[in-house]
């Protein structure tokens, strides 16, 4: 996804220099292969396990809450949209995500950054707590 689109976007939008990447460090994110990639694509704009941006002390937490819209609501909209039926194979899988994120307008997704910032003030009022019960 990173090499196929998303830094096709980026650089279509001339926005690469611009974006910071956070990762989650999940085992397959540590991949040494992907920890190059990042350097070589977003070079010390990237935060996660392994980044140049996080020294020794200083650790991305584990399970930290999802503050992204990505992770708190597109996701979930996707999986609500595709999870109606079962597929045959991956392909039929794929086109169904891309056809689930063809129905994603800017009215969706303002709304999903509202949810965002709202989660983002309830982490900050609950000191750093998980925000799926209080949201």
């Amino acid at each position: 996804m990173l090499q196929n689109w998303f830094i096709p976007e980026l650089d279509a939008l001339s926005i690469r220099q611009d974006v910071w990447l956070q990762q989650d460090g999940a085992p397959p994110h540590y991949a040494l292969s992907v920890r190059e990639f990042l350097n070589d694509s977003f070079p010390d704009r990237w935060i996660g396990r392994g980044s140049p941006v996080s020294p020794a002390p200083l650790k991305w937490p584990a399970r930290s809450p999802d503050l992204t819209t990505c992770d708190n609501s597109l996701w979930g909209y996707i999986k609500k949209i595709i999870q109606s039926r079962r597929y045959q194979n991956n392909e039929e899988l794929k086109d169904a995500v891309r056809a689930a994120f063809a129905t994603t307008t800017p009215t969706v997704l303002r709304k999903m950054s509202h949810r965002t910032w709202r989660r983002i003030i309830l982490c900050y009022e609950n000191e750093g707590a998980h925000t799926d019960t209080l949201d």
